[in-house]
């Protein structure tokens, strides 16, 4: 095989195979190799699995204890091999996040990883602090960012999230799982999210759509 040369290269980036084995049942994420815990306990609690997950992580397998009943499906891409009710919950801030604050907070996003490699898409929940993740996959950078800010003891209900990918129906089914109330992102939003928002409180803003939808969470 000859890996040709065709303009400055970039730094290549990782993606391994992770077995995950959870509620007797095994099923595998493409994900990058970083982060595996945080992207384990994120992955349960936006998924539904559970809100108090049990996360074990040697090598690629990893163990997900204290979790409902796990369904094995065949799904489109965010639900990884596994059957998630798709039931639209409830979702209320505890706070208003000012519009500014909130546009200024997408810096940090902007990271150099993604700049020397472009393999990446970047997620964080901010809070007092922002809990920063990346991954090959927008869904999984999501994930390991809850996993993180879970870790932290953060509150998700006076938090809110961004990240570089589209704002789809999966990503804000991801939020009012979690019980985070606003979903930022640079990119556009889908029609499919905007009917989340509708049905469950979640409050979103993309830049790229030119447009919020404000339940609450933003001081405009």
């Amino acid at each position: 095989m000859d890996v040709v040369r065709i303009g400055k290269p970039l730094e290549i980036g990782e993606e391994i195979e992770l077995k995950v084995i959870a509620g007797g049942r095994v099923f595998r994420m493409m994900c990058s190799p970083n982060d595996l815990e945080e992207l384990l306990i994120g992955f349960s609690i936006s998924e539904g699995l559970s809100e108090k997950p049990v996360v074990y992580v040697e090598g690629d397998v990893g163990v997900i204890e204290n979790v409902k009943e796990v369904i094995l499906s065949i799904n489109s891409s965010g639900c990884i091999g596994i059957y998630v009710d798709e039931k639209v919950g409830k979702v209320s801030p505890k706070r208003k996040f000012k519009l500014d604050q909130v546009l200024k907070s997408l810096e940090v996003i902007e990271t150099e990883l993604y700049k020397k490699t472009r393999a990446y898409h970047t997620a964080a929940v901010i809070n007092e602090r922002a809990y920063i993740s990346y991954d090959v996959g927008r869904h999984n950078a999501v994930d390991k960012a809850i996993g993180k800010a879970y870790k932290n003891g953060v509150d998700f209900s006076e938090s809110y999230l961004v990240l570089s990918g589209r704002i789809t129906k999966g990503i804000a089914l991801k939020c009012v799982r979690a019980g985070i109330p606003l979903v930022v992102s640079k990119a556009a939003i889908l029609n499919s999210a905007i009917d989340v928002c509708e049905k469950s409180g979640l409050s979103a803003i993309s830049l790229a759509s030119g447009i919020a939808v404000n339940n609450g969470a933003i001081d405009l």
